[in-house]
């Protein structure tokens, strides 16, 4: 994500670009923190994580269920097949899909921060 994604969705400026996880237990993994802190210093540490919410991670509430929708019925047994899955799904993605749900991401946080860290509806 951090040498590929990032500067091929932001070319301009990828050192920039604010990374921020969720609570999966990769991402609170003391090796990943160690290496985005090494790699990528933009990136919010753990401490200043928000709650969990599918209403504030991008990847639940934009890009998962599309992925999903476009993967289809497929049946996937081997992780070549995944793989060979995800690879199509993603070549046809809309760009546009992730720079919308990212630039939302900031007014969700906000609705969030006004609640206090309350669980939030949105449309």
């Amino acid at each position: 994500m951090v040498h590929k994604d990032i500067p091929r969705l932001y070319p301009k400026n990828p050192q920039d670009i604010w990374v921020h996880f969720d609570r999966a237990k990769s991402h609170v993994a003391m090796l990943t923190q160690n290496w985005m802190e090494e790699h990528h210093p933009n990136y919010i540490p753990e401490d200043h994580w928000m709650a969990n919410s599918p209403n504030l991670a991008p990847l639940d509430y934009a890009i998962n269920g599309i992925l999903k929708k476009n993967s289809g019925e497929r049946k996937v047994t081997t992780i070549a097949g995944l793989s060979k899955v995800l690879h199509e799904v993603c070549a046809n993605f809309d760009l546009g899909v992730i720079r919308r749900s990212l630039l939302s991401w900031e007014s969700r946080v906000q609705k969030m921060l006004d609640k206090k860290g309350d669980y939030i509806e949105l449309d």
